[in-house]
């Protein structure tokens, strides 16, 4: 059986949407003849643990962890928040800030470069140059965000000899939370010179979605590959509910649009208002709070975090889930990582998406849901009223699997990346 080094920073029990990617891929590896082994640090700074994704790990997958020096124990010191306390998601995208915060966020932008998780490196390098001789794996797979462990890897690759696929799960200077960091002029160039180092220097790249793929593509003569985060096949099976649950899953930034969301429920007559229940599981951004704190007419439960198992069973009583946008200037691009969560589901979803994105175009296809311009707030109240209309005349909401369906499934899109592994190794 042919090995992959596989390096990520996020791996269990960190949780979020970069360690779904990654444990979907381990966990199918060895049914395609590949055996992973880990490379991830001791202690990530991560904003979500999540001890339940211990157990998906498979038994004999090894993993190997170093330590890592980063600047984030000293942020929370300055800007008085716990040691112990999860790191914020968004740092860069927090608009009440203090001044100690301000200083903060400006030296992260301008001396952390790529990322202030760029203290991993050397240690990345010297535990990776040991597994290498120790292993003998036949690939390296690097996984980012954080982009800086992309220079490690390229390290590793270079003085190993060893092919290299390096998968970019979001932009890298383009990145919404790039835009909104207070880099210099010389701190974005230097920035660019990383990117386009890694991109030019592994063997091939991959991203999440065909979006992404030509933005990469555009920058880099290497070929960039789509392997999609993928769904897991779980249990799906609806769970009654005495409302008709409209349910968000995951983290819900200011960044992302709910604002459309809130004004369609609010164009319902009093009658769908009242059998309808908005339903939110992971953090939810204080202005959108605010907003649903003010609309006493819409029926709220936020449920905060739940680890990815529980998330999954409370949201098998939706009759329906909503997928927002991303307000930034590729939102065509992006796919979420919660849209596959949502296909395994089977049930509507009601998307805010640009015309012709990845998102639209996947939701047509599968027949799971409709996309809606942020606009077209009215279109947004019709297709709610008509799927209440339609939950009250049967007890069932799940939808058929269609045949397209299965291209975005996980196990799918690890043959597909195997294929590529395989070409590269020979």
């Amino acid at each position: 059986m042919k090995k992959a080094l596989i390096i990520t920073y996020y791996w269990p029990p960190a949780g979020g949407p970069g360690v779904q990617r990654v444990l979907n891929i381990v966990e199918r590896l060895s049914d395609f003849g590949w055996e992973p082994v880990i490379l991830t640090v001791d202690n990530p700074s991560a904003p979500a643990v999540d001890k339940s994704l211990l157990s998906r790990i498979p038994k004999d997958c090894k993993v190997y962890r170093t330590q890592t020096k980063e600047p984030f124990k000293a942020y929370k010191k300055i800007t008085g928040r716990k040691i112990e306390a999860t790191l914020p998601k968004n740092i860069a995208l927090d608009k009440k800030t203090s001044f100690k915060e301000r200083v903060s966020r400006w030296i992260r932008a301008n001396y952390f470069i790529p990322d202030a998780r760029k203290g991993w490196k050397r240690f990345m390098v010297k535990e990776g140059l040991k597994i290498i001789e120790n292993e003998k794996p036949d690939i390296i797979f690097s996984t980012s965000p954080p982009h800086s462990l992309q220079l490690g890897a390229k390290t590793l690759a270079k003085k190993s000899g060893l092919p290299w696929v390096a998968d970019l799960r979001d932009p890298w200077t383009e990145a919404y939370w790039e835009t909104q960091m207070p880099k210099t002029e010389s701190s974005k160039k230097k920035n660019l010179k990383y990117e386009k180092a890694v991109l030019n220097s592994a063997n091939r790249i991959t991203t999440v979605g065909g979006g992404i793929q030509k933005m990469l593509q555009k920058k880099t003569i290497r070929p960039v590959s789509v392997i999609y985060n993928g769904y897991r096949e779980f249990d799906n099976q609806f769970i009654p509910s005495e409302f008709f649950e409209l349910i968000h899953l995951g983290n819900l930034s200011a960044m992302q649009s709910c604002n459309e969301l809130i004004k369609a429920i609010c164009l319902l007559t009093e009658t769908e208002k009242k059998k309808l229940r908005l339903v939110f599981i992971g953090t939810l951004a204080d202005e959108y709070k605010e907003i649903l704190n003010n609309t006493p007419e819409i029926n709220v439960e936020q449920i905060g975090f739940l680890p990815y198992e529980e998330m999954i069973i409370r949201a098998r009583s939706a009759s329906m889930l909503f997928l927002p946008r991303l307000n930034s200037s590729y939102s065509k691009s992006l796919i979420s990582a919660k849209l596959f969560d949502y296909l395994a589901l089977g049930r509507r979803v009601l998307a805010v998406a640009d015309r012709g994105s990845d998102i639209e175009n996947i939701l047509h296809r599968t027949q799971n849901g409709q996309a809606f311009l942020p606009e077209e707030i009215k279109k947004m109240t019709t297709y709610i009223s008509d799927t209440i209309a339609e939950a009250e005349a049967k007890n069932d909401m799940m939808l058929p699997q269609s045949e397209e369906s299965k291209r975005y499934s996980g196990r799918e899109n690890v043959r597909l990346l195997v294929e590529i592994f395989n070409e590269l190794s020979g």
